[in-house]
């Protein structure tokens, strides 16, 4: 295996270091140790890392994964949770869209939403008026891209294909969009940078206890088969839709803490949508809302919201979930052309919501807090976190479990809300410094990289030659394959080079494109190659294709 490239902490963070990284948890006592690699699992480990916390992660598939890389993308302040009088949700949600606005502007982009209004059903004038006034008091009035109200004709430059009758106007609000699973991955990097230990493949197979309590974990590496005893102070469960399996290995037959909905989501192709804008709408069919975030050239657009009984399995969309978003779109735009072929992929996920709240509640109706709860046995589980919230979430998990970590142990105060993720500052976060590479197609290619992967963007252009026989992708892969723990080729395309279109074509395209390279820097064979390229392509069939 190569040696790694960009920041010193992460050179080598790859699939070749995983038996040494493995060896090195269960060879001294952690402080802390996390299960889960999804957004509210790596906060929590890149938190206790900047407190010098011996910290270490175990994810028993890739990070993000799960629910972080299946979600609607969005780092809101919940508009939704003024409508249901959830203020102090709300207020903690603006609070942080604005933190991270400022603090990791590389990832998280300001994005203007349209709300058109309507007399008698729809959103009504009055009603978007007093929601539009709290949301920007739930920021302290520190959110400096007001809301914006438009007349009738202004909201139809925005969206001539809306359904006309009874429109009054509308209003443009900003919240704003990140690609979840490359900020939930550069979290988990972050905290490897300030001295954690984190893994991939490596799910959690029993607990360690101490008598009558927990005091680490074994989990299996996947890749080879070895298992490994870690033993930790603190074991948190931040496995999201698998909290309950993890709880019942502390104690079976406990009642459950979450229950699951299953949300599925459309990529629309931007050309066929009658948009200029993103835009939130209330569903023609049962008035919950949907949206459409215009991004990559397509409109995302969901969600559903139904619960699933069922094992939390990779969720597939299903018949009744993509008809359910197709009529109601074709309601609410009705000149449209969409149809199912506008549809260029799709996903699902699961959100884990609070079982004692959802007897005879539709899930859209339960609320999103997040829980904590701590076992007799030590154990901690938090579930049910959003990635608008996840870092503040963190914050209250460790000062909870450890009474207040400043001065205690060596260990400081919490500083994740002044330490950018990635390092740098606000100012140098969102664009690449003053070296600009001699080729002018690669160039324009460093200001897409350093989107992704900030300073180390230039490692990866420095080592590109610029000529067509060395395509610049091939610099990328190498990077992701020695400092992004990649260890698949699913871990390559589907969370860390890029949406590539949201096109399950390109994607394998590219890693026919990139098959020297990805075998090379993963030690695999021809035969390993195509036996994941089958597997990949059966499941871009099964879980980002529209059901026949």
């Amino acid at each position: 295996m190569a040696t790694g490239e960009g920041h010193p902490a992460v050179a080598d963070f790859n699939k070749g270091a995983r038996r040494g990284l493995l060896a090195k948890l269960s060879s001294e006592p952690l402080d802390v140790l996390v299960l889960g690699g999804g957004i509210t699992g790596a906060s929590i480990f890149r938190d206790a890392a900047l407190r010098n916390m011996r910290v270490g992660l175990v994810e028993a598939h890739d990070f993000g994964s799960g629910t972080s890389g299946r979600s609607s993308k969005l780092v809101h302040g919940g508009l939704r949770y003024l409508e249901n009088l959830r203020f102090r949700r709300a207020w903690e949600a603006s609070h942080e869209r604005d933190l991270h606005l400022d603090l990791n502007g590389r990832f998280v982009k300001p994005v203007p939403i349209l709300i058109p209004t309507y007399r008698r059903g729809g959103d009504a004038p009055a009603k978007v008026r007093v929601a539009m006034w709290l949301y920007r008091m739930m920021s302290g009035l520190r959110n400096s891209r007001h809301h914006r109200f438009l007349d009738r004709a202004e909201t139809l430059r925005m969206g001539p294909g809306l359904e006309s009758r009874r429109l009054t106007g509308g209003v443009v609000y900003h919240d704003a969009i990140v690609d979840d699973a490359r900020w939930t991955l550069e979290t988990v990097k972050d905290g490897v940078r300030h001295g954690g230990t984190a893994v991939n493949h490596a799910p959690v197979v029993g607990l360690v206890k101490a008598g009558p309590s927990i005091g680490g974990a074994t989990v299996h590496d996947a890749l080879d088969g070895r298992a490994y005893s870690i033993d930790a102070s603190i074991v948190i469960n931040a496995t999201g839709a698998w909290a309950d399996q993890v709880r019942e290995m502390d104690r079976p037959g406990r009642p459950a803490m979450v229950r699951l909905s299953k949300g599925t989501h459309l990529v629309l192709a931007g050309d066929d949508v009658p948009l200029n804008v993103s835009c939130v709408f209330p569903s023609p069919l049962d008035g919950r809302h949907l949206f459409l975030i215009r991004r990559d050239g397509c409109f995302l657009y969901g969600t559903t919201d139904d619960w699933h009984d069922g094992l939390p399995d990779a969720p597939r969309p299903g018949e009744i979930d993509t008809a359910y978003l197709m009529e109601a779109i074709d309601r609410f735009f009705p000149g449209s052309s969409l149809t199912r072929s506008s549809v260029l992929y799709c996903y699902s996920g699961y959100r884990a919501l609070p079982s004692s709240k959802a007897n005879g509640s539709a899930p859209w109706s339960v609320g999103r807090e997040d829980m904590v709860e701590v076992a007799q046995s030590g154990l901690a589980t938090v579930v049910s976190g959003k990635l608008t919230t996840s870092r503040s979430l963190a914050k209250r998990v460790l000062d909870r479990l450890t009474g207040g970590s400043d001065g205690v142990n060596g260990w400081s105060a919490c500083r994740t809300d002044r330490v950018p993720i990635g390092g740098g500052d606000g100012a140098d976060a969102a664009a690449p410094d003053g070296r600009t590479p001699s080729s002018p197609a690669l160039a324009g290619y460093l200001e897409t990289l350093y989107a992704k992967y900030g300073s180390d963007a230039h490692g990866i252009i420095a080592g590109t030659p610029a000529d067509e026989s060395s395509p610049p992708f091939r610099g990328e892969v190498r990077y992701v394959c020695r400092s992004e723990m990649a260890c698949t080729l699913e871990d390559i395309v589907e969370r860390r080079v890029a949406p590539l279109s949201w096109s399950s074509r390109q994607r394998l395209e590219y890693l026919r494109r990139a098959a020297p390279v990805i075998r090379r820097e993963l030690e695999m064979g021809e035969e390993e190659f195509e036996t994941q390229y089958d597997d990949y392509r059966r499941n871009l069939r099964r879980y980002h294709t529209l059901p026949d």
